[in-house]
């Protein structure tokens, strides 16, 4: 017995060293199969030798740390190692996440998106503004004109629109008036007729006569001119009245 631990204590360390190799070797050929599969076998391992949560909970933190050297060391690639973390996600007891390399959000949806614009939110903006060229940045002239052609014609039709409405509206104030002046009319007629049944003297018939925007003129064709200058006649026995052009 005394022999064969000096012959261990004189052995040397380049000896020992290699015998420790030869095993680690010996240790690796016995596991098959690539990287990321000796890794899922690790983790399904690990989970059915461990006796509680609060073992595996952390036993799954040294199990990161692994899948994160496998990678680094260039064993695993992307995909294996986030696909390696779910795994360990999944079972672990107190359900938390661990980051991931793939998880980087792309830099077009990203908030720190360079020379992103500052949308208004929570206010008009008006649309020339929006328009705007800001700082440096270029601007085609073929948006600009079309916007500019658009807001001409938009603009245009808008007058005619308004011009119309005008129109429409100063004829109907016109037929209003006129409308009036029939009833006027209606009365006046029929206090003339009263007068000659009855005899009686007119007052407001030499007023009348001397007004000079209401006449009836030698032809009998009565003339009225409304508040806005515009003639209207009406011939003998006719009750419509009809405007005057000269």
């Amino acid at each position: 017995m005394n022999e064969g631990i000096f012959e261990n204590a004189s052995m040397s360390p380049i000896s020992m060293a290699k015998k420790k190799k030869g095993g680690l070797s010996r240790f690796l050929g016995a596991i098959t199969g690539s990287p990321y599969e000796r890794l899922q076998k690790q983790i399904e391992k690990m989970v059915a030798e461990s006796s509680s949560d609060k073992s595996l909970a952390k036993s799954i933190e040294k199990m990161v740390k692994l899948i994160a050297n496998q990678y680094e060391e260039g064993n695993i690639d992307e995909e294996e190692h986030d696909l390696l973390v779910e795994e360990v996600e999944e079972v672990d007891p107190k359900g938390r996440m661990f980051s991931k390399l793939e998880e980087d959000e792309d830099a077009f949806y990203g908030e720190e998106m360079p020379d992103s614009p500052d949308l208004k939110i929570g206010k008009t903006i008006n649309l020339d503004e929006l328009m705007t060229t800001r700082g440096d940045s270029f601007t085609g002239s073929h948006g600009r004109d079309e916007f500019d052609e658009f807001r001409q014609r938009m603009a245009s039709e808008f007058m005619s629109e308004a011009g119309d409405n005008y129109v429409q509206d100063d004829r109907h104030k016109r037929m209003q008036n006129r409308s009036f002046v029939d009833e006027d009319e209606e009365l006046r007629q029929m206090k003339e007729k009263l007068v000659q049944e009855t005899g009686m003297h007119d007052p407001n018939a030499e007023e009348q006569g001397d007004d000079p925007n209401h006449y009836f003129d030698e032809d009998d064709v009565e003339w009225w001119r409304d508040e806005t200058g515009t003639w209207w006649y009406r011939m003998p026995g006719e009750e419509d009245w009809e405007e005057f052009f000269e």
